[in-house]
C-alpha cells in the first residue's frame, strides 16, 4: 500500500473530506490530490502540519509501520519520533526485593527506532544497588522488554521475580530450561539458582535492552 492510499485511510478515519483537510492544513486541494494519487511526495512542511493538526504518525504514513496516530506519550522532535516512557519503580541489583506499585518516579524520552515491536511491551526501572557493577550502576535507568521465555533470556540481563521479590541479574539456562542461574557481575554477591525446588516461584518479567547511565 502506497502513501496515497494511507492518506485516504487517514481521511476516512478522521471522517473529513480532502477539501476540509486542505483548508485545515492551509494547502491547495490540488496538491492534496496529487499526494493521494501518488504523483508527488508530501514535503516536510505538510507532514509537520498533518501531525500537529491530527496527530498522524509520519512514520506510519511514509512506511506503513507503527500506529496510524500518535498516542499521547509519543512526540515528534525534528525528524525523529520519541516515546515518553515512565520510570515506574526500582529493581534491586543486589538481594531480590519487593516492588511496590506506585506513581511513576520520572520519565525518559527514547528514540522509537531503538524499540522493536509494540511500545506497550516496554517499561523502565531505576537500578538499585551495585551487584551489576560495572555495567549497571545504582540510579541507572534500565529499559526492559516484557518476555516470558527463559530460553530467549539465556545469557541476557533480565528482570526476574523470585518468590514474590524482584531482582536484576544475568540469566543462564541449564538442563534444557529446568535450572536457571541468576548471576551478578559484582563478585561480592552470590548467584541464585532456580531449580525444581523453587522453579514454580520464579517468573521472568522481561529482558533488559539498554541501561541509561545516571550521570
Amino acid at each position: 500500500m502506497g502513501l496515497g492510499k494511507r492518506l485516504k485511510q487517514v481521511l476516512r478515519k478522521l471522517d473529513i473530506t480532502q477539501t476540509s483537510l486542505a483548508k485545515t492544513i492551509g494547502i491547495s486541494n490540488v496538491v492534496i490530490n496529487r499526494y493521494i494519487k501518488d504523483k508527488t511526495m508530501p514535503d516536510y512542511n505538510f507532514l509537520n502540519k498533518l501531525t500537529a493538526a491530527f496527530k498522524v504518525n509520519i512514520n506510519w504514513l511514509l512506511t506503513g509501520e507503527g500506529a496510524m496516530f500518535l498516542s499521547e506519550n509519543l512526540k515528534e522532535i525534528g525528524n525523529k519520533q520519541y516515546i515518553e516512557m515512565p520510570v515506574i519503580a526500582s529493581v534491586s541489583c543486589g538481594t531480590p526485593q519487593e516492588i511496590i506499585a506506585a506513581e511513576p518516579e520520572d520519565h525518559i524520552l527514547l528514540d522509537t527506532n531503538s524499540l522493536a515491536g509494540d511500545f506497550n511491551n516496554y517499561f523502565a526501572f531505576f537500578a538499585s544497588g551495585d551487584s551489576m557493577e560495572p555495567y549497571i550502576s545504582n540510579g541507572d535507568v534500565v529499559v526492559v522488554k516484557h518476555h516470558e521465555d527463559w530460553q530467549t533470556a539465556d545469557d541476557r540481563i533480565c528482570v526476574v521475580r523470585v518468590a514474590g521479590e524482584v531482582t536484576l541479574k544475568k540469566v543462564t539456562v541449564f538442563s534444557e530450561g529446568e535450572e536457571i542461574l541468576l548471576s551478578p557481575f559484582n563478585k561480592e554477591y552470590s548467584p541464585l539458582l532456580i531449580n525444581q525446588d523453587n522453579y514454580e516461584d520464579a517468573y521472568l518479567v522481561g529482558i533488559a535492552i539498554m541501561a541509561i547511565k545516571n550521570l
